[in-house]
């Protein structure tokens, strides 16, 4: 198998021409005002996951959103494929020639076996109402042996969490099963323990959970403003915003072995 040594370059000026052409220009489930807030946590994650081992010309898989599969082919021309649970943003994926499959993870599969060499879930398993490694175990049929499973999702003891309980405000969505074809909002969050044993549960290996702030946007100037000045909290890992998970199908020794430098 013909593998990448050294980490794909990204140039932070071409991720934003990458980014206004298929992302801010394009057809989402959220407003251009979402996705201008959180461009770096784009960045950032695009950064990260382009510091895989993985052959020059991987095939990638992404589950839900499409943004990092849009940019992975218009950065590197990467073999790209978005997994949604519906239909509603197909064209958005299609027009930047990004194939497309209609799949809700909750309820179907795909048949590609042993297929990707790496798939990214980025901010989609806190959405299922279902034990983890319940999910993971489904998508690791869909990894070569020796490919990645790349994950971020929102941190059990982010700040944000904290306020809220202190407060006696809502902190999770009602637990309950969709309809096929339906999301919902997050019925529950993970620590970095607890997101670990899923992932062992569901047979992967090498599996690196690492607390992290992607970012330090708001959805308003108040938020802006206290996630500022809350900014010396997150020197206590503990307290940041994301998950960002890695892991391996286990069954290929070859160079496939490892991360490169991560950022």
């Amino acid at each position: 198998m013909e593998v990448q040594s050294q980490s794909r370059v990204l140039a932070k000026s071409n991720f934003e021409k990458a980014y206004i052409k298929t992302v801010i220009n394009n057809k989402f489930f959220e407003r251009d005002s979402y996705y201008q807030q959180q461009k770096s946590r784009y960045f950032n994650t695009l950064k990260q996951i382009h510091q895989l081992s993985m052959p020059n010309h991987p095939k990638i898989l992404e589950i839900g959103g499409g943004q990092i599969a849009l940019l992975s082919q218009k950065l590197f021309n990467y073999e790209c494929t978005v997994a949604d649970v519906n239909e509603t943003y197909k064209q958005s994926i299609l027009d930047h020639h990004v194939k497309f499959q209609r799949c809700d993870i909750l309820y179907d599969d795909l048949e590609q076996k042993n297929y990707y060499d790496l798939v990214v879930m980025c901010e989609v398993i806190e959405h299922m109402p279902v034990p983890p490694h319940i999910v993971l175990d489904k998508i690791k049929t869909w990894i070569k042996p020796g490919g990645w499973l790349f994950l971020t999702t929102p941190n059990l003891y982010r700040l944000r969490n904290l306020v809220r309980l202190a407060l006696g405000l809502r902190v999770f969505d009602t637990f309950r099963i969709p309809e096929p074809g339906f999301s919902i909002g997050h019925p529950i969050e993970y620590s970095q323990i607890h997101l670990k044993w899923h992932f062992e549960t569901a047979g992967f290996e090498s599996v690196n959970i690492r607390l992290q702030q992607l970012d330090n946007a708001g959805s308003s100037l108040a938020t802006q403003l206290a996630r500022m000045i809350a900014s010396p909290l997150l020197l206590r890992p503990l307290w940041r915003d994301k998950l960002v998970a890695v892991a391996r199908k286990p069954g290929q020794e070859d160079s496939l072995n490892g991360l490169a430098k991560t950022c």
